[in-house]
């Protein structure tokens, strides 16, 4: 059954008013040991609380949140029975709670945590993204991939570029890859939707991202995608072809009201285009090479992204003066 769009709209209204009514109810640090920050006797992890903060846009007058959001990585389920019931569901092997991106033919799992921070502006219309200040709003993780002699069809190689990918992997043995996922294009080209994050509905985040393969064959210069290209993924907490996410089903209070956490939350996205690669080898003398071993340009439907973690927001106003030691 389709969400009312004014439900949706009510939902994030009432997230800001739980901030603002946390804040209200409050109550002081605890009397254990603390130090001073600023006006504020806090102990190190209450104050540490807003610290995932520290980027947010405050200079922008329009961003009345602050958010911060990182994704996990753990290779479990919670029981044989769920994961047997998931399974038989949906007819194939379960994801795991992990986070993982796929393109072509590769799939590289995000086992180093991917931090997005900067700011939103809840009261109008439509959510709008703001950009960290002082601090990437994505930051660079560079993930381990495939090795070079999975990533290589050597049989598409020139003479020059099979001699050079020969003495990597013969003679210097540099065949570890890293992927590392960048944003393509500026902050404001970030998507948001708290509303349809919580409500399981639409898309809650999209982003225009590029992927850089990292190798000294393959140079400092080799993409997947680009700034005029860019592998548009738009994350949901809901249903997005095969696969399923979750808002996390539960919202924690920390900092004594002033930070809610969306907790253990799933967004997914299984339907994007991936172009392919620019820039591999040298002069992109490499690049075939590489879009036949990983199956790129890859359709629409042949590629799934997963990101397991947590949402923290804060009120701007409150989240600058918890830095400030004032609260």
């Amino acid at each position: 059954m389709p969400i009312d769009p004014r439900r949706m709209r009510m939902l994030g209204a009432c997230l800001i008013a739980a901030l603002a009514l946390g804040a209200a109810a409050a109550v002081p640090a605890s009397a254990g040991p603390c130090q001073l920050y600023g006006t504020s006797c806090e102990t190190e992890k209450e104050h540490a609380e807003f610290v995932a903060f520290t980027d947010c846009p405050f200079g922008v007058a329009e961003a009345n949140l602050c958010s911060w959001a990182h994704s996990t990585y753990k290779e479990t389920w919670p029981s044989t029975k769920k994961r047997e019931e998931w399974e038989a569901e949906r007819g194939r092997p379960v994801p795991g709670l992990l986070s993982e991106f796929k393109a072509g033919n590769v799939t590289v799992a995000l086992k180093v945590p991917i931090v997005l921070q900067g700011g939103i502006n809840a009261e109008g219309e439509t959510d709008v993204w703001f950009g960290a200040e002082g601090a990437p709003t994505i930051e660079p993780a560079a993930e381990a991939a495939a090795p070079l002699t999975k990533d290589v069809e050597v049989s598409k190689l020139s003479p020059s570029e099979l001699a050079r990918y020969n003495y990597y992997v013969k003679i210097d043995k540099e065949t570890k890859v890293t992927a590392t996922v960048e944003l393509a294009g500026p902050p404001s080209a970030i998507g948001v939707n708290i509303n349809g994050l919580l409500a399981e509905e639409g898309t809650a985040f999209s982003f225009p991202v590029k992927v850089k393969l990292s190798n000294p064959f393959l140079g400092s210069s080799c993409y997947v995608g680009s700034e005029s290209d860019p592998i548009d993924v738009a994350f949901t907490t809901g249903k997005s072809g095969e696969l399923q996410g979750k808002n996390g089903g539960r919202i924690a209070f920390d900092k004594n009201g002033y930070i809610i956490s969306i907790v253990n939350s799933t967004l997914v996205a299984d339907e994007f285009a991936s172009p392919g690669v620019e820039g591999c080898g040298v002069a992109g003398g490499a690049d075939e090479a590489v879009d036949a071993s990983l199956g790129l340009p890859s359709p629409s439907g042949h590629n799934q992204a997963i990101l397991n973690g947590t949402l923290k927001v804060a009120l701007a106003r409150q989240a600058k003066e918890g830095l400030e030691g004032k609260i």
